[in-house]
């Protein structure tokens, strides 16, 4: 939670008759942890705000150098002021807070040493803080029963304190619906009605919230290490694409858990479902670990050692030959890997691991923000905005955290009336006493509904095409605005002569009339169209509002820096390298048109399923075409088991290297471990072949190659980052335990710890520790693990200070995100065409778009479009190995309209099949009356491979495959 202005002045108050400098506007308590003094509370969170619930932070204020009594306050609920005195250390408030905590005890189990909490829990910490040290209460403790509350989460009552975090984050800050309290006094009970999954993404987050044992990581709990036995690195997380920033934890080779690592205009305190459990590829029994060779002549499969894949790599690949050699990169490595393999085998025949219209749009993307049609924004900067438009995307399954800083945006409006009456942002129950149902606006438009539709102030539930006309209609009338006001004209807000729907010119005065519009839109529909409407709906706006701000979500971690692996400008032409024309390429070396290129006899795949986007008849068909087949992936997926050669690469945990977000953040991860075994980067596997033995190297050859990425150098010195201090960085706490024995049921001989030569960070205790990275040797890179004296748990980030501003920790924002330049509408852009996209059925522009309206539509066509349902649990790959994230992912379905299942002569619950362009399926046909009534909904994996129309029959009629 952080409203105030960055330009923010200081103020002088004094802390037990010492006198600090302090940022205005705060709450006392967020002041004095701030300052690195150590002053206890349970119901206060830095992103949740004040309530003033627990009473633990008592402290006494001064009216002035002569008052000798003065009077208890919460430091929590009061705002810091110049020239006040207060004392945390005089005998009435120590006393206080220590007769306070004794009372929250009364309650509390003594089971430390079996709370999965123990080292790790905040109420251990503020218990030793406060001075208490002996229970004098006799008495009966009350008991609960427990709730299954889903693969995610171990729930255990009995620890709870009543500090009603839990609550409020799930509910209040969340959204959530399913997790309430009941009971009162003592016999307080958090939970749901009916024991069962906890429906929320952001649900696994109770487990850092609780300041207690009540909720804790289960898939942790299966492989527990205590904290200060963990092995820590920050990290980036490989899923979504925003980029947020994690801390791995590691024992043994083997991941134990993620932790978000605060990053303020990234993921701020809190990571989804998916970022916080979705990490067990790294640990799956599928992993590769030793490079494999097909042996046609036994019909087996070799392993190999080191030696012999380099021999075979350079065997197979022959780079004196053009064309001999083609490469398909992937979406979910880093940026070095992607560059490696470009410089092995060049331009023409490198190809991004991304499906053509996938480049295609994130072409667009790189266009818009390079050439400043657009501002790019942050998910921080999004949640200070004044109004939302989401464009056909569910954000909330596609991005999640950026769903939930649009939440928070809804807010603002509520956080301004309270400041109106001298109420600050941190006073959470009293701004939303203040605001009640006053919410921002927030446009959505959408196949439909989705978690954020509860909050939207206009929701238009449409096909595509439908939704193409509207924001037609939308840009019209804020191109007539632009005219008005270069003609010298009044601008008046919309003028009467421009036919369009009523719903279009409500739109239009809410982005006209905010101060700092948002428009998002992305790839989840994979439609150029809408993607080419939607950034010129947010150029149009930013010229008549310079801070109007756009976010384009794009599918993967990796995947935007793909698209300026080609320096040629592709979007006008219309060309695109990616997945389809990679295969296509493969296919078509088997035809003797004079067209035909040449064959390849190589193919190297970098961490890319094919099978995820191609049909197994079309892959093999491919295949066939080609003498070897290389794949470099982390997993033994479908199509690494067709290869000839198999090598092994790092996962996110073992790997070092730059990512780019969706936002055009390039970051920087650290590995936990060395790889396993053989496990390798994928560019050092073929740095003999490339000459890049490096990240120096291969950055300068980057920075010469693609000018956009020349930023990346930023990230070659890695000395840079402890350059003020004379150790490196220690992985592990100062009380790690038992590493000389930790191998010593498999092998009594004892190891040194494992040598880093290319990162800051030691495999060991030595070095310097967590705390004095962020107070006594500020180095330039966020701590290994957060820890402080006194503050055992993970709270301990919150006394950290403001993170510094170099690239290790904030990353390099390589678009121009403030960028003023009012640039007219460039025709070299990809365009929308309306009359090639609407069908005969469209709904025209003068006809009001209502919900009700578009209902009645008739829709009986032969092909019947699809949309992908996204969602969070089944589109991400690497996401699908972990349990915790299958046992979520919902059955795979498809999703009608009633109206339209009953043209169609369908029923609920039948099995039809869905015949596309690409691959057959058999799905159960599920109604669903709030999506639109012309198109049908099918999951994100299913749409990628049958595309986006299909014939829709019962099964009885045609077989498929389910």
């Amino acid at each position: 939670m952080s409203h105030h202005d960055d330009e923010a002045k200081h103020i002088t108050i004094s802390i037990d008759s010492k006198k600090y400098q302090v940022l205005a506007g705060e709450n006392l308590l967020q002041t004095c942890l701030t300052l690195g003094l150590d002053l206890p509370y349970f119901c206060w969170h830095s992103e949740l705000g004040s309530v003033g619930a627990c009473r633990q932070c008592a402290v006494t204020q001064y009216q002035n150098n002569e008052d000798k009594v003065g009077r208890l306050i919460m430091a929590c609920m009061t705002q810091v002021s110049d020239g006040m005195q207060i004392s945390m250390q005089d005998t009435k408030s120590a006393q206080f807070r220590q007769t306070n905590i004794e009372a929250i005890m009364t309650q509390h189990p003594h089971d430390c040493p079996v709370c999965e909490e123990g080292g790790n829990c905040h109420l251990q910490d503020m218990t030793v803080i406060s001075g208490h040290i002996n229970r004098r209460y006799t008495g009966k403790k009350r008991t609960h029963l427990n709730q299954y509350l889903g693969p995610m989460l171990n729930h255990d009552m009995n620890r709870c304190i009543g500090c009603y975090r839990c609550i409020r984050f799930y509910r209040d800050y969340c959204g959530g619906k399913d997790l309430n309290v009941f009971g009162s006094k003592n016999h307080l009970y958090f939970g749901r009605a009916n024991a069962g999954v906890l429906e929320n993404n952001f649900a696994g987050n109770l487990a850092e919230v609780c300041p207690t044992g009540v909720f804790t990581d289960k898939p942790f709990s299966e492989h527990y290490t205590r904290k200060w036995d963990l092995q820590s690195a920050p990290s980036i997380c490989p899923h979504c694409s925003l980029g947020c920033n994690v801390t791995i934890s590691e024992r043994d080779k083997i991941i134990r858990r993620i932790t978000n690592r605060k990053h303020d205009e990234v993921n701020g305190h809190f990571l989804c479902n998916l970022g916080l459990f979705g990490y067990e590829h790294a640990n799956h029994y599928d992993r590769l670990d030793k490079p494999l060779k097909r042996n046609i002549q036994t019909l087996t499969t070799d392993t190999l050692e080191h030696e012999e894949a380099m021999t075979q790599l350079q065997n197979m690949i022959n780079t004196n030959k053009a064309g001999s050699c083609i490469a398909l990169g992937s979406a979910r490595t880093c940026i070095e890997n992607n560059a490696a393999l470009l410089k092995l085998v060049g331009q023409d025949n490198f190809y991004c691991g991304v499906s053509d219209k996938e480049l295609q749009m994130l072409q667009m993307l790189c266009h818009a923000y390079l050439h400043h049609s657009v501002n790019p924004v942050s998910i921080r900067e999004a949640q200070t905005c004044d109004a939302a438009f989401i464009i056909n995307e569910d954000i909330s399954n596609t991005a999640p955290r950026l769903a939930l800083g649009i939440r928070q945006m809804t807010r603002n409006v509520g956080i301004e009336q309270a400041q109106q009456l001298g109420v600050q942002y941190w006073q959470d129950d009293a701004v939303r006493n203040i605001a009640q149902a006053s919410l921002s606006p927030l446009i959505i438009t959408g196949c439909y509904s989705t978690d954020l539709s509860e909050l939207a102030s206009h929701e238009l539930i449409a096909s595509p095409s439908e939704q193409h006309v509207l924001l037609n209609d939308i840009i019209t009338l804020l191109q007539e605005q632009v005219s008005n006001i270069k003609a010298g004209l009044p601008s008046s807000i919309i003028t009467a002569h421009i036919e369009c729907s009523n719903q279009a010119k409500s739109i239009a005065i809410v982005l006209i009339q905010a101060k700092k519009p948002l428009v998002i839109s992305g790839m989840q529909g994979l439609s150029p169209d809408t993607l080419a409407l939607s950034l010129q709906l947010a150029e149009v706006l930013k010229q008549l509002n310079t801070d109007a701000r756009f976010y384009g979500v794009t599918k993967q971690a990796n995947d935007l820096h793909l698209a300026m692996l080609h320096p040629k400008e592709q979007v006008k032409s219309n060309v695109a390298q990616g997945i389809d024309a990679f295969v296509n390429r493969l296919i078509a070396s088997n035809s003797e048109t004079p067209e035909t290129p040449e064959t390849p006899e190589t193919i190297i795949i970098l961490e890319t399923d094919l099978h995820r986007y191609i049909s197994v008849d079309k892959l093999s068909e491919a295949f066939d075409q080609v003498k070897n087949i290389i794949v470099i992936d982390q997993v033994f997926t479908p199509t690494a088991k067709m290869a000839d050669l198999v090598i092994p690469s790092t996962s996110f945990a073992e790997s070092q290297g730059s990512y780019l977000s969706s936002e055009g953040r390039l970051q920087y991860a650290f590995a936990v471990t060395s790889g396993f075994n053989q496990r390798r980067l994928a560019w050092r596997w073929l740095a003999t072949l490339t000459g890049l033995s490096g990240d120096t190297q291969i950055h300068d050859w980057l920075a010469k190659q693609v000018t956009q990425l020349a930023k990346i150098k930023e990230f070659s010195n890695l000395s840079q980052i402890n350059k003020n201090s004379a150790f490196s960085i220690a992985r592990q706490p100062t009380r790690s335990s038992a590493r000389t024995a930790i191998n010593a049921a498999r092998e009594v001989k004892e190891y040194p710890p494992e040598e880093d030569l290319h990162s800051p960070f030691n495999h060991s205790m030595e070095g310097v520790a967590g705390f004095r990275q962020s107070q006594v040797q500020l180095i330039s890179v966020l701590p290994a693990n957060a820890w402080s004296p006194k503050w055992n748990s993970d709270q301990g980030a919150n006394r950290r200070n403001t993170q510094a501003n170099s690239p290790w920790t904030m990353g390099i924002t390589i678009f121009d995100t403030n960028n003023t330049e009012v640039k007219p509408t460039s025709t070299a852009r990809f365009t929308y065409d309306p009359a090639a996209s609407l069908s005969p059925k469209a709904v025209p522009t003068s006809k009001e778009l209502t919900r009700d309206t578009l209902s009645d539509e008739v829709f009986s066509p032969p092909r019947l479009p699809l949309f992908p349902l996204a969602n969070l649990y089944t589109d991400f790959e690497l996401a699908s190995f972990s349990q915790s994230i299958q046992s979520m992912a919902p059955n795979a379905c498809l999703q009608i309209h009633p109206s339209l299942a009953a043209s169609l002569h369908l029923h609920n619950g039948q099995v039809v099949c869905l015949q596309g362009s690409k691959q057959t399926f058999s799905l159960p046909c599920r109604f669903n009356d709030s999506q639109s009534p012309h198109i049908a909904l099918v999951p994100s994996p299913i749409f990628a491979l049958v595309g986006n129309q299909a014939h829709i029959t019962p099964d009885d009629d045609i077989g498929g495959t389910s």
